[in-house]
């Protein structure tokens, strides 16, 4: 899938943006699932004094794992780097908030 000599969809900046709003958007889903009910504002209270932000966080970014594979198998290596620079971010933000 060649387009003007590059694959197409083959970028480090797709693969961050990707990276990033992957998670986030798996997070929304799990609050309009679970929690469809409670306020917003109310649900990241919730999650901050229950001290499960974090962990919520961490499970969200794993799905960045499937988006890894995905440009892996279709031979878009610069997107699948973008994804895992993405979580790294995410991983950096938990580690430093546990630190804190």
């Amino acid at each position: 899938m060649k387009y003007l000599g590059k694959t197409k969809y083959d970028s480090v900046i797709l693969g961050t943006v990707l990276g990033l709003l992957l998670p986030l958007v798996i997070f929304m889903s799990y609050y309009l699932i679970a929690y469809h009910g409670m306020n917003l504002l109310s649900f990241f209270h919730y999650l901050g004094t229950g001290e499960i932000f974090l962990p919520i966080i961490s499970l969200c970014a794993t799905s960045n794992l499937l988006l890894f594979f995905i440009f892996i198998w279709t031979n878009r290596d610069k997107s699948a780097r973008g994804v895992l620079q993405a979580t790294f971010v995410y991983a950096i933000y938990v580690c430093i908030m546990k630190l804190i």
